[in-house]
């Protein structure tokens, strides 16, 4: 006998598509996302949308199968020893400090850097050895004063070789007396 109940026709089951919310599927970051609140990243968000045509998002058939987990972060890196840097007390890095450094020691900073002493014009070693200074040469002597420079020659109409007269001859002394007579 036929029974006067329709006939249920199970409804074709949908598919679904699982994806992380770190990499959603274009529909869903065209459309979904603007609306809405922002997807959380480790979460698995699931859509009925066919993902064909949709290369660049990852989809799962399976919610269990949906792995959202953030790769491992990359381990920070080991914190590094500051870098000494070695360098003579020449002046040009005098500036830089703020006591008297002598131009013949070394002296080594870990918080100056390479260029910044090379740019002062001041060599940078890479180890207390093989800095070598030297004491700042002495300044050159101061130069003496100049001689005094002999005074110029007489023009020749001065000069007494070309006098029109011999120059006078010194007074001669007096005659002497006559001899007593006899």
């Amino acid at each position: 006998a036929l029974s006067s109940t329709p006939l249920l026709h199970p409804r074709p089951r949908m598919t679904k598509y699982w994806y992380c919310g770190s990499d959603p599927p274009k529909f869903v970051r065209d459309h979904v996302i603007s609306v809405y609140a922002p997807l959380k990243p480790t979460m698995c968000y699931s859509t009925s949308d066919s993902p064909s045509g949709d290369e660049d998002a990852r989809f799962w058939q399976s919610e269990e199968e949906c792995s959202c987990m953030p790769s491992p972060a990359a381990p920070p890196p080991s914190p590094r020893l500051p870098t000494k840097i070695y360098f003579c007390g020449q002046p040009g890095v005098w500036p830089k400090f703020d006591r008297a450094l002598k131009a013949n020691k070394c002296y080594f900073s870990t918080k100056l850097q390479k260029q910044e002493v090379m740019d002062a014009g001041v060599n940078v070693y890479p180890d207390e050895q093989s800095c070598q200074c030297h004491p700042l040469p002495s300044p050159p002597p101061p130069t003496p004063p100049p001689r005094p420079s002999p005074p110029p020659p007489t023009p020749w109409w001065l000069s007494s070789a070309n006098a029109p007269y011999p120059p006078p001859s010194p007074p001669s002394a007096p005659p002497p007396p006559p001899p007593p007579p006899p």
